[in-house]
Formats: structure tokens, sequence, C-alpha cells
């Protein structure tokens, strides 16, 4: 009888560990992405590129506004719109990374 309870138990302890927390991690973070008030007046396709170089999010944002990303995999990122300047940010799990993409600095 104690040779099937044991099992049990740890199959249990398991998935109730797992279901909490413990043990998983989220990979991934949060971008902000403005296109700058000086930017033409059309909307831009907003791509943010993991440092692998594959595309992990997109949105179509007009000038002065602002798109919010989720689930973008941590580490270093690219943010891109044609006929703006390429941005870098590092995303993290702790805080939102915040870029704004305009037509000087490139």
């Amino acid at each position: 009888m104690l040779r099937r309870v044991v099992p049990v138990f740890v199959l249990g302890a398991a998935a109730v560990l797992a279901l909490a927390g413990c043990g998983a991690h989220d990979s991934t973070g949060q971008v902000s992405v403005t296109v700058s008030a000086n930017a033409a007046d059309h909307p831009y396709e907003v791509k943010v590129y993991a440092s692998t170089g594959k595309l992990s999010e997109h949105q179509r944002v007009f000038a002065g506004g602002t798109a919010n990303f989720a689930g973008v995999p941590l580490g270093p990122v690219t943010i891109r719109a044609s006929g703006l300047c390429p941005q870098h940010a590092k995303v993290t799990n702790d805080e939102v990374a915040s870029v704004t993409l305009g037509t000087t600095g490139c």
C-alpha cells in the first residue's frame, strides 16, 4: 500500500509546484516604441527583431503614436520602421524597454 502512495504523493507535489510557478520563468519582456511626432504623417509598420534576427512583433503606428509590445524575447532587440532610423534596446523582465524612432541620428 505504501508503495503506491509515495509515487502518487511525489507526482502530486510536482504538479502543485509547477502550477504555483516554482521553476517557471517568463523569458519574455515588453517594449514601448514611440514614432517621433516629426515623422511624416502616415502609418509606419514598426517591427521588433530578436537578437537572432527573427521578427518578434509588429504593429502599425502613426507619427506621434506609441505601440506597446509584450511577449518580446529577453535580450538585445532591434526596432525598425521603413524611413525611420533603427534603434536598439535590451529587453528584461524587470522593466519595459522604451525607444523612439525618428528621422535623424541614423
